[in-house]
């Protein structure tokens, strides 16, 4: 019996394909900002100990720009990543398990995880 699905797929098709659905997109983005989060951890950590070392190193790391940017960064991937680790647990509860109420429970976590980064935003650049 000769199978039809597709094997070896470039990267242009891959994207192609899974572009298409909030579920897929909601799983590869958890995946990346998870990556985010352990490649962060150790800057964060750095940036932590300089503005514990004395008052001016608080200074200079609240005062830089680039510095608060990448905290952003970091509470807005730990955010997402969140939010979809939630929307995952409840699908290996068996919940919205169907296409509908998988693409919906998506679009739902899309939306509660983008007032948290707004609301991160807002709270660490400001």
């Amino acid at each position: 019996m000769k199978s039809n699905r597709p094997i070896n797929l470039s990267l242009d098709q891959v994207i192609a394909v899974n572009s298409k659905s909030p579920i897929a997109m909601a799983s590869i983005l958890h995946r990346i900002s998870g990556i985010v989060l352990f490649l962060l951890v150790p800057v964060m950590l750095c940036i932590l100990q300089t503005s514990l070392s004395s008052p001016e190193g608080f200074e200079s790391v609240f005062k830089n720009g680039f510095l608060r940017f990448v905290a952003w960064i970091f509470v807005a991937a730990t955010a997402y990543h969140f939010v979809m680790g939630v929307k995952h647990l409840f699908a290996d509860m068996g919940m919205n398990e169907e296409f509908k109420s998988g693409k919906t429970a998506a679009i739902v976590s899309f939306i509660i995880a983008f007032v948290l980064i707004a609301a991160s935003f807002v709270w660490v650049m400001f």
